[in-house]
C-alpha cells in the first residue's frame, strides 16, 4: 500500500531517501525478494512521481484514483483488481515501515503454510498491523472496506482466526515530519 498523501509529512513518503533508494523502492524490493508471491503496488498520490522513478521488474501497478478516501478505500481496490486470480490470499504490507525486511514475509509465508488460519498479522512492541495475511475467503469484506482504518474490523471480527508473527520494530514508520529522525537514526545503525 503506497497510495496515501502523507498529509501530515507534506510530501511524498513513498519517495523519502533510504538505504540506496528511496522508501517505496525498499519495500517493493524486500517483498520481491521474499518470494511470497505476485507483488502489486496500489499507488494514488503522487502516482506521477512514483511511478517515474519506479525501476523495479516483476511488480504490478494498480492506480487507485480514489486515495483520498483512506487505507481502507487503497486495501478495497487492490482487493478488487487481483481478487479473480485465484489466489490463496493476500498479504498487505505498508509502504512506510523502516524497518521492514523480507524476513518478515518469509516467516508470514511459513505460518501461512503451516496453520489454518484466515489471517495473520505482525505484532509490534507497540500495537500490531501489517504486514498482514488474509485468506481468499475475506476478500469480499476486504473490498468492502471504507475509510482509513485499514482492515483493523475484519480483524476483529475474526479474532479467533487470527494468527500472529513478531515484527517488533513494525510500528517504526513515517507519518509527520518529526518521524524524520528516525531515517537518520536508521542510517546510523
Amino acid at each position: 500500500m503506497a497510495a496515501g498523501g502523507s498529509k501530515r509529512l507534506g510530501r511524498a513518503k513513498q519517495l523519502l531517501p533510504f538505504k540506496d533508494g528511496f522508501l517505496l523502492e525498499h519495500t517493493i524490493k524486500e517483498s520481491v525478494a521474499s518470494n511470497i508471491g505476485e507483488v502489486f503496488v496500489v499507488l494514488g498520490a503522487y502516482q506521477k512521481e512514483i511511478y517515474s522513478k519506479l525501476q523495479i521488474e516483476n511488480v504490478q501497478i494498480l492506480l487507485n484514483e480514489n486515495w483520498e478516501e483512506g487505507l481502507s478505500s487503497s486495501i478495497a481496490f487492490g482487493i478488487s483488481k487481483i481478487a479473480s486470480n485465484d489466489l490463496r490470499g493476500v498479504v498487505i504490507v505498508l509502504a512506510d515501515q523502516l524497518y521492514f525486511h523480507r524476513n518478515v514475509l518469509v516467516e508470514l509465508k511459513k505460518l501461512i503454510e503451516e496453520s489454518k488460519n484466515r489471517i495473520i498479522i505482525s505484532t509490534y512492541k507497540k500495537g500490531s498491523g501489517p504486514p498482514s495475511f488474509f485468506d481468499a475467503s475475506l476478500f469480499s469484506e476486504l473490498m468492502d472496506l471504507k475509510g482509513d482504518l485499514g482492515a483493523k474490523e475484519i480483524v476483529k471480527k475474526y479474532k479467533s482466526e487470527v494468527a500472529k508473527i513478531s515484527f517488533e520494530k513494525g510500528y517504526l514508520d513515517i507519518d509527520e515530519k518529526g518521524d524524520l529522525k528516525l531515517l537518520e537514526e536508521f542510517d546510523k545503525e
